[in-house]
């Protein structure tokens, strides 16, 4: 089988029909595909409705997963596939016409890349009343690893959402699934990991629209925890372990530790109480092994337990971490 579609679905019956219709516009009858919806625990009509596409479409599968959360949903879908191109959307967000073509071609005829990704288009309207920006070239950009990783890493704001992407299932094998433990990013970590390990071509074209809305799980947990927890958890679960377990470039080795410096003194201050900052600051030597933390550094921290003031943290972010590294780090 060419393609594997994974759709994960948490509560999406608004959009079930419209997703499946934006796969079907694709235009794929000259390739054998799958749609596979995951449903994760939806409590809605999302499980009747999917079954109802099963009764018209052959091609549409239902896999439920019982773990919840996106990074669960997104690996059964890759268990279960048996494309040899996986490509994930979400339930809410649409595909602009020949995009998932496009994205076949470039891997039919490049066997060295092992991902191919475009550019998507954030709004709050769908994809029909939306206007396409007209900046798009379709150039192709084939670049070999570790470039695309290693921007998307220095420079967050590259990002683009999970659908901008088409992955050999292959990849996963090389680099793993979508991290469970971390809270929020799992995509981001993933796509980092992709473009440092693997070969990723990249298409000037706009594959998809991403839905902007109240409900969507990403919004709903940038609501419901501090984004320094968010950036915590990708870093000691994913961005550390890839340093280690890799010969990772200078430039990624330079922000990551600076990153996790200045990071701890913000998961000290932003956590609220003082049993709750002393706890956070035993666990942070736990959390970042086997890398040590300096005396002086832990000494700073235990200052910030005591008095959470906004501008100690300033001083601990912007000077004294950014000094620390510069001052211990034998690479720089």
């Amino acid at each position: 089988m060419k393609l594997s579609v994974i759709i994960p679905v948490f509560n999406g019956e608004k959009y079930i029909r419209r997703a499946y219709d934006s796969v079907k516009s694709q235009n794929l009858e000259a390739y054998a595909y799958e749609i596979i919806f995951v449903d994760n625990n939806s409590t809605d009509n999302s499980a009747i409705l999917i079954d109802e596409l099963i009764q018209i479409d052959c091609k549409v599968k239902s896999v439920n997963q019982p773990k919840q959360g996106e990074a669960n949903a997104r690996n059964k879908g890759i268990e279960k596939a048996q494309g040899n191109y996986i490509h994930q959307l979400d339930v809410d967000d649409e595909l602009y016409p020949e995009a998932l073509n496009k994205m076949i071609a470039i891997l039919d005829e490049n066997q060295e890349v092992d991902a191919v990704v475009g550019k998507m288009v954030k709004s709050g309207k769908d994809l029909a009343n939306t206007i396409k920006p007209k900046d798009e070239t379709n150039e192709v950009i084939l670049k070999n690893k570790p470039y695309w990783g290693l921007k998307w890493f220095l420079n967050l704001g590259t990002v683009v959402g999970e659908a901008a992407f088409m992955h050999r299932k292959s990849v996963f094998e090389k680099i793993g699934n979508y991290n469970v433990n971390i809270s929020m990013g799992t995509d981001t970590a993933l796509d980092i990991k992709l473009g440092i390990l693997c070969n990723v071509a990249h298409i000037d074209t706009y594959i998809y629209l991403y839905f902007k809305h109240f409900d969507s799980i990403t919004a709903h947990s940038k609501r419901n925890l501090n984004q320094i927890f968010h950036l915590w958890s990708r870093t000691i679960e994913a961005d550390l372990p890839l340093y280690y377990s890799h010969d990772i470039p200078l430039e990624y080795k330079r922000t990551l530790f600076r990153q996790v410096f200045s990071t701890m003194g913000k998961i000290i201050y932003y956590s609220d109480g003082f049993q709750t900052r002393y706890e956070v600051y035993k666990k942070i030597p736990l959390d970042v092994m086997p890398l040590k933390v300096p005396l002086l550094i832990r000494a700073y921290l235990f200052v910030l337990v005591i008095f959470p003031i906004k501008i100690l943290l300033k001083f601990y972010v912007y000077y004294f971490s950014k000094w620390h590294v510069r001052r211990y780090m034998n690479f720089f």
